[in-house]
């Protein structure tokens, strides 16, 4: 029989994943950049608010504080490798959308790229930045929301290929969604 374990504090954070994983783009003049993230959150629904924590040393972070925008871009399983990449390498090493093999695409309300691989973008503007522990966590008000229809349609469809995006579990570990569940409520009568 499974019995549970302990286990340190710092694997509270995976115990909360797994969440979508994120392709964060920037802009900053020129200069455009592509970094992965495992620890976005919704933190307001009125108004529209969601939250991306970054470490100060990723060139993300630096774009990010510049410009004052970013956006999040939702990736499927296929695109693993490029995702996978896109979090082990810098852009300070050079571009990161060619290395990755991922197509800058325009936004649609902001001056940033998105990646057009993706199934859903969120183009945000940053609205607070607040540092905890080693990371900052940049809040973000949604300007531009757009998602494949075969993707999602008020949920994740994960029963089609689309719709199962790609989650972050650990290191090199990812995992995809496959099966949705609904919830009935039994009435008194």
């Amino acid at each position: 029989m499974a019995e549970k374990i302990q286990l340190s504090p710092s694997d509270a954070t995976r115990l909360l994943e797994p969440g979508p994983l994120g392709l964060i783009t920037s802009r900053f003049r020129s200069a455009e950049n592509v970094m992965t993230a495992a620890w976005m959150m919704p933190i307001s629904l009125d108004p529209p608010l969601i939250a991306v924590a970054i470490h100060p040393s990723r060139l993300t972070h630096e774009y990010v504080s510049k410009s004052e925008f970013f956006a999040v871009n939702i990736p499927t399983a296929e695109l693993l490798a490029a995702a996978h990449r896109c979090g082990l390498e810098s852009g300070r090493q050079g571009d990161k959308f060619a290395r990755s093999r991922l197509t800058a695409v325009d936004a649609v309300a902001l001056d940033l790229p998105l990646v057009g691989e993706c199934v859903a973008h969120v183009e945000c503007g940053v609205v607070g930045r607040t540092a905890f522990g080693d990371h900052d966590l940049f809040v973000g008000e949604p300007l531009a929301v757009v998602a494949l229809d075969e993707a999602f349609n008020e949920r994740w469809l994960v029963e089609t290929d689309a719709g199962r995006v790609l989650h972050h579990l650990r290191a090199d570990y990812y995992a995809g969604l496959g099966r949705a569940y609904r919830a009935t409520l039994e009435t008194d009568e």
